[in-house]
């Protein structure tokens, strides 16, 4: 790849001071603070919502619903963590995804690695995960107002496909500010077993 302006290669500059690279990344390039510290700060449907609303946030919505499915410690924690790619590659909205398909094989090298670091298996509970990420995803379009019509968008013109599918969730969005969303999401890390009161990925 040809050297871009303001770039270091393929790497990019964590909070915590380290570099991780996005093509090749490695266990000790990040910490569990720069994951939690950028969920918070970015938010969902590239910023097109009326209020700011983090990935830091739904992932913690998802996790708690996990939890209240009665789910297993290691598919809540995968739960909490599933958008944990994004951190370091950011949100992607789905229709933009699909026309980016280096941007999935990325996607699955940076799982992998923050699966390794933490002790996580997503492949293994990719179906239990994907169901309530899909649920939420529209409990969180009517919940954010985005159901509503708009000028000359009809209502079927703004359903989404498969919407009709899917569980009917009601999570209780809050909209944190980054500082809040980072420490819940950070407090359910280590209820759930991801890090310990030190912020160290838990040995299992």
């Amino acid at each position: 790849m040809n050297p871009v302006f303001g770039s270091n290669g393929n790497t990019i500059r964590v909070r915590s001071g380290k570099y991780i690279d996005l093509v090749d990344p490695k266990e000790d390039q990040f910490d569990f603070s720069d994951i939690a510290g950028a969920l918070s700060k970015i938010c969902r449907f590239s910023g097109q919502t009326s209020e700011f609303y983090s990935v830091g946030e739904h992932c913690c919505h998802c996790a708690f619903q996990a939890i209240q499915d009665g789910l297993s410690q290691e598919i809540c924690a995968c739960t909490l963590l599933h958008d944990c790619s994004e951190a370091f590659l950011n949100d992607c909205v789905r229709p933009l995804k699909v026309l980016l398909p280096y941007y999935k094989e990325l996607e699955i090298r940076m799982e992998a690695v923050i699966g390794r670091k933490f002790g996580l298996d997503f492949d293994k509970h990719a179906i239990a995960i994907k169901e309530i990420d899909n649920a939420m995803l529209i409990a969180e379009k009517i919940g954010l107002g985005r159901a509503e019509d708009v000028d000359h968008v009809t209502a079927e013109d703004s359903k989404w496909f498969m919407e009709n599918e899917v569980r009917k969730l009601r999570p209780d969005i809050k909209c944190w500010t980054p500082p809040e969303a980072e420490v819940i999401f950070t407090a359910y890390a280590r209820f759930l077993g991801v890090v310990d009161s030190n912020l160290m990925p838990v040995e299992r």
